[in-house]
């Protein structure tokens, strides 16, 4: 039909009429539109919501009145606030590019062709991958019932050994390793070791505080401990992370410090994310708490299991079905889940926690798995 089509079809009729069948199609229109559900994506760990306001536009504030100036390569303001909240001093954090890259540098750094690397498994991919980039081998160790074992990581470990990698809570189990066994672990550790400790879901995990396991890097000089911006802070785009170390680890820390720092954008959204987010995190921590305890209650009276969780995922597996096969029959209603093959263990799947609505809609999808 053509546009004078179109408007012919209303001359022999009054205005009240074009207006009323006008409504009637625009009714129509939206009754139709309010039946399409868009698919649910728990596949990603990155926080759904943008962050506080603020911080984004101090960001886009610094692009505009800084992007010509080269920034703080110290990171001076950062480092100052994260030395202050960990109690530590700021010569003991590194800020830079993202947790991951500052653990590829550290891989990089304490890694020769010919060494090992040992990491309970299954883990974060990047560890094995690191690891080869390095030149160095890669030494799994099966994480029974999806925790990591110290015992068996320790017996892991030979005279190539030169670095072990520990992720905690671990992605994809979620499984948690409180400070009192990590202590136990570090203390046993032969010196030619460095412990890399990943702790990018850490403010998820509830059994003890959330620095407990970075203080110990007080005891023991050869823990680097790893912190990112984007899971809780929800701020994955800028591409923040950092570590810190003992006041005996500058060598390892000066080596891992990008040599021309972090942008002024980064910079200035995570200088504002530490003076006004605190709020927000702690409600993102506290609702992911409350939804992954109603999943893994409600688990029980489903056709799936999970280990317990501390992260903002659950690592699920139902008997009789693959991961991929467990992850397309979700996808079915609308839920989107990460397969566990790519991430160690091809009978499960990563399913995030987010608010309640995700819950209940996550939760009538494993409902008719029994179907």
């Amino acid at each position: 039909m053509g546009l004078l089509d179109y408007y012919r079809q209303f001359d022999d009729m009054d205005q009240e009429e074009v207006n009323e069948r006008l409504r009637e199609k625009r009714r129509l229109e939206k009754e139709k539109e309010l039946q399409v559900v868009v698919n649910l994506d728990l596949a990603t760990t990155e926080w759904p919501d943008f962050p506080n306001a603020e911080v984004m536009n101090q960001a886009i504030f610094a692009a505009r009145g800084r992007v010509n100036g080269y920034p703080d390569r110290h990171a001076t303001a950062i480092r100052g606030a994260l030395a202050k909240r960990h109690e530590l001093d700021p010569e003991q954090v590194v800020f830079g590019n993202g947790a991951t890259e500052l653990l590829q540098e550290a891989a990089h750094l304490l890694l020769a062709p010919g060494d090992e690397l040992v990491t309970h498994w299954p883990s974060y991919p990047l560890f094995p991958l690191m690891a080869a980039r390095a030149g160095a081998r890669p030494v799994a160790v099966d994480a029974a019932g999806g925790a990591a074992d110290p015992e068996a990581m320790l017996a892991a470990v030979t005279e190539r050994t030169k670095v072990m990698v520990v992720c905690n809570p671990n992605d994809p189990t979620g499984d948690y390793l409180p400070a009192q066994s990590l202590r136990w672990l570090l203390g046993e550790v032969p010196e030619h070791v460095h412990v890399l400790l990943d702790e990018a879901y850490v403010h998820f995990q509830d059994i003890e505080p959330i620095d407990s396991c970075l203080k110990l890097v007080s005891e023991f000089p050869r823990l680097l401990v790893f912190r990112t911006f984007s899971k809780v802070y929800g701020m994955a785009g800028l591409r923040a992370g950092y570590v810190v170390g003992s006041t005996d680890a500058s060598r390892e820390l000066e080596g891992i410090a990008p040599p021309l720092g972090v942008n002024a954008l980064t910079q200035a959204g995570i200088v504002h994310a530490l003076k006004l987010g605190d709020d927000e995190v702690d409600r993102r921590r506290n609702l992911v708490i409350e939804q992954r305890k109603r999943i893994l209650a409600a688990l029980h009276d489903l056709p799936v299991d999970a280990p317990h969780s501390q992260a903002n995922f659950v690592w699920l597996s139902a008997p009789g079905l693959s991961g991929v096969r467990l992850a397309g029959r979700l996808e079915e209603e609308g839920v989107i889940v990460a397969p566990g093959g790519p991430l160690g263990a091809e009978n499960h799947v990563r399913v995030s926690v987010r608010g309640a609505a995700a819950t209940e809609r996550l939760l009538d999808a494993l409902d008719k798995l029994r179907d």
